[in-house]
């Protein structure tokens, strides 16, 4: 089976804090998705639900214990949103197809399909989740 990060454009800023131990797209908690018409582009803001068990010092020092992680598609050429709901958990699939990246997630409330050209890190950044 193919690793989720094999279709990104570079994962080397997952790989970095991960290292062979990709995270899961299971249960992420979807913070925000932005439509962007340049592009077309597609921005999703989430939450992992693991943390690096090496992360850089100074996250550990600011006592940082969630990973967010926006993922910009690119070249988009379907988007379906359907639903709605706060505190949304979703389980990811991001998977390729003739050269298309397909990401879909259906939680019962909400449901996404996104097919793009490409998808791409657009940042990875840590916080404190009390």
């Amino acid at each position: 089976m193919i690793n989720w990060t094999e279709h990104l454009v570079d994962p080397t800023a997952l790989k970095s804090l991960y290292g062979e131990d990709t995270p899961l797209l299971k249960g992420v908690n979807v913070h925000g998705i932005e439509i962007q018409r340049d592009g077309p582009k597609v921005l999703l803001r989430f939450d992992l639900r693991e943390f690096p068990n090496h992360p850089p010092t100074k996250w550990k020092t600011a006592g940082f214990n969630r990973i967010q992680l926006r993922l910009l598609a690119v070249g988009v050429r379907e988007l379906q949103i359907s639903g709605m709901q706060s505190n949304c958990m979703l389980d990811l699939n991001i998977t390729k197809e003739n050269g298309i990246i397909r990401l879909n997630a259906d939680n019962g409330a909400l449901k996404l399909e996104i097919t793009a050209e490409h998808v791409m890190i657009d940042g990875v950044s840590a916080y404190c989740d009390v």
